[in-house]
């Protein structure tokens, strides 16, 4: 294992605009992710957001 983790789910549109350098001149996309919930979910449940599951991540797609 080389140390990078795939993630367990990709909310991009495509495989280029995952893989694609963001341009830090150009405003980000809006996220998909109610990243704010999702964190205060991992603390209530004592995991790191990394290892939660796709089914626990995708309840908090916007």
């Amino acid at each position: 294992m080389n140390g990078i983790r795939k993630p367990a789910v990709i909310l991009a549109d495509s495989m280029e605009e995952y893989l694609a350098m963001p341009d830090p001149y150009k405003n980000p996309p809006k996220s998909k992710l109610n990243i704010f919930k999702l964190g205060e979910y991992a603390e209530r449940v004592g995991k790191r957001i990394e290892d939660l599951t796709a089914e626990e991540i995708l309840q908090f797609k916007v």
